[in-house]
């Protein structure tokens, strides 16, 4: 997912995103295209298992895939497991 070579020999059960997506948000006439992120990581700071290096490292690999998309992405949103 993300160009950085020391982040491509991870393992898969270290990623952080689980799956993604797009959305659109109609508004009018104006249309977004958000990316949303799924993740497991904890997203709340302050309760157990938040790390935010970790989390840190999801909006960069996000912000790299928002950036090699063939299409214009506005926004991203980072979901947390459903």
């Amino acid at each position: 997912m993300s160009d950085n070579p020391e982040r491509a020999t991870s393992a898969d059960n270290d990623r952080c995103v689980l799956q993604s997506w797009h959305e659109w948000e109609l508004d009018g006439g104006e249309r977004r295209i958000i990316l949303c992120v799924e993740t497991a990581l904890e997203l709340r700071p302050g309760y157990p298992g938040f790390d935010s290096a970790k989390l840190d490292r999801l909006i960069q690999d996000a912000t790299d895939m928002m950036r090699t998309s063939a299409s214009p992405i506005d926004a991203l949103r980072i979901v947390p497991l459903r």
